[in-house]
């Protein structure tokens, strides 16, 4: 799969507290296209999307002040709509997750075919 230009015209919101993880997911998203804006916390990322309305989150579950679900529930609340790809170095349950707001699941280490299909899976198609 060529990944290069598969994300351009995505503006995607990077939650990640761990800044060498959160510039290599940038690097890789915007090397296939796509506009990123970054966050380190929960709260950070949930002033992004007062402000903007990212096509997909890509978000961390254990974020240092609060976790992603919690993230997913203060985004519906202020009306965010974004799907929300939760990745994780831990295995959680997909279901779980799925009743909790989350689009799809990754397991960290990230790989790069599979992090771009799963961002187009959960962007809505555009005509």
């Amino acid at each position: 799969m060529d990944t290069r230009n598969a994300l351009t015209g995505l503006h995607l919101l990077v939650v990640e507290d761990n800044v060498d993880a959160r510039a290599i997911l940038t690097a890789v998203l915007e090397y296939c296209g796509a506009l990123v804006t970054q966050a380190s916390t929960a709260t950070g990322a949930l002033r992004v999307l007062r402000q903007t309305t990212p096509d997909a989150v890509v978000a961390d579950m254990h974020l240092p002040d609060h976790d992603a679900s919690w993230l997913v529930s203060e985004a519906r609340r202020v009306r965010s709509n974004a799907p929300f790809v939760a990745v994780s170095a831990e295995d959680f349950d997909q279901e779980d997750l799925a009743s909790r707001g989350f689009a799809a699941f990754l397991v960290k280490p990230l790989d790069l075919p599979r992090l771009v299909d799963a961002v187009l899976a959960v962007v809505p198609r555009r005509s």
